[in-house]
């Protein structure tokens, strides 16, 4: 009567190492392709603070450093964007406003008078934390 040899129990690592490499080369590729957020209009440079937490404006209204307007790398009037928000159902949403720092604090001032008088709700001034 012949015996057989008991077998050797398998590692549990030889099996699960090539699953464990594509789930990593998955992760890197969805890290690389995937975009979360619109890019900022490049032509802004946020006013920059310290104490304020970090969100990316996905629909902001750009302001540059002459004051003109800017919405998805356009320029735009104050009452064509508040009217194609209008337009969209969204006029609900608090109207985010990104700033260059180059602008002066009293032109900031007559703009967000302007925003509240075309009938924005609550406005958001988008900053840059450092």
């Amino acid at each position: 009567m012949r015996l057989s040899r008991p077998r050797a129990p398998r590692r549990f690592s030889e099996n699960t190492i090539p699953l464990i490499n594509v789930v990593f080369l998955m992760l890197i590729f969805f890290l690389i392709a995937g975009t979360l957020a619109p890019p900022l209009d490049p032509e802004i440079s946020l006013i920059s603070t310290n104490d304020a937490e970090g969100a990316d404006p996905p629909a902001a209204l750009s302001v540059t450093a002459d004051g003109q307007f800017r919405a998805a790398g356009k320029d735009v009037t104050i009452e064509t964007w508040l009217a194609g928000r209008e337009a969209g159902g969204d006029e609900a949403a608090p109207v985010t406003l990104a700033v260059d720092r180059e602008l002066p604090a009293d032109r900031l001032i007559d703009i967000l008078t302007r925003l509240r008088t075309a009938g924005a709700g609550p406005i958001e001034i988008v900053t840059e934390r450092k």
